[in-house]
């Protein structure tokens, strides 16, 4: 049995939620975490609501071994947290998925404040750095162990009224293969997994990318989605359980030889 610390995982829907199945549908055992409070470094930030991590976690627990600790990503206290109960209740750390991300900010450059740049980078790529340099700390001396991080396809290619987010994620990238550079000797592998996209709520939140790009566009939502999935070669938007088989190969013995790789699943909707 794997011990998974998993974050950003209560929302249902979520690509986070479908990871955490898949892990304990496989018999491994799963801390799972999330936030459902103002952040720690941005504390009048509303977060985008999500099922109390206790309801989630109660309602995957048929499926096999889990623990609920709550986590704020942005605070290194909190992540420190995380590990200590993840080790204390299982004895050890064996996969990371950092999953906890945000849609805001999603505006023209000129219009981007500085408020909600700083946002997406201390969510998306100071709390994966947080997550995956505590992984590193715990998975030190067991001569293996994997560091999942979901980055995105935004993370490859520049896209419009995404600056902070593509940025956020570009961090992501870089930081993978700085981190599986140095911890390969240790059989630690770093990858990320890019995303196209998935039809989760997250993209239907007001502000998120359906409502903000289809009134660029000057469409109705219904409209800009079917117009979408007919520009993704696979001619349909990904699922969370396509992300959550990406986590599962990622992590399997099978990978063992792949690290510092950014993993599209997109459909061939990014092919670089």
């Amino acid at each position: 049995m794997r011990v998974v610390v998993l974050t950003g995982g209560a929302r249902a829907g979520g690509m986070g939620r479908a990871i955490a199945e898949a892990f304990l549908r496989l018999g491994d055992a799963v801390v799972l975490s999330d936030v459902g409070a103002p952040l720690t470094s941005h504390p009048d930030y509303e977060v985008a609501p999500v099922d109390h991590l206790q309801h989630a976690a109660s309602e995957l627990a048929g499926l096999g071994p889990i623990v609920a600790v709550p986590c704020d990503v942005t605070s290194e206290e909190q992540v420190e947290t995380l590990f200590d109960s993840a080790v204390r209740e299982y004895g050890r750390v064996d996969v990371v998925v950092n999953c906890a991300g945000l849609a805001i900010g999603l505006t023209p450059v000129a219009e981007l404040t500085l408020r909600d740049w700083q946002v997406n980078l201390d969510v998306m790529a100071t709390g994966a750095f947080l997550v995956a340099r505590e992984a590193a700390r715990r998975m030190a001396g067991q001569g293996s162990g994997r560091i999942i991080t979901i980055a995105s396809q935004a993370g490859k290619t520049g896209m419009p009224l995404l600056a902070a987010y593509s940025a956020a994620k570009f961090a992501v990238v870089g930081l993978t293969q700085s981190m599986a550079a140095e911890l390969g000797e240790q059989g630690i592998t770093v990858n990320a997994i890019c995303p196209g996209t998935i039809d989760t709520p997250l993209l239907a939140v007001k502000g998120g990318v359906f409502q903000t790009f289809s009134n660029a566009a000057g469409r109705t939502e219904d409209d800009y989605r079917a117009r979408l999935a007919r520009q993704i070669p696979a001619r349909r938007f990904g699922t969370p359980q396509d992300i959550a088989a990406a986590a599962i190969y990622l992590a399997s013995d099978g990978a063992s030889f792949v690290t510092g790789e950014a993993l599209n699943v997109t459909g061939g909707q990014e092919m670089h």
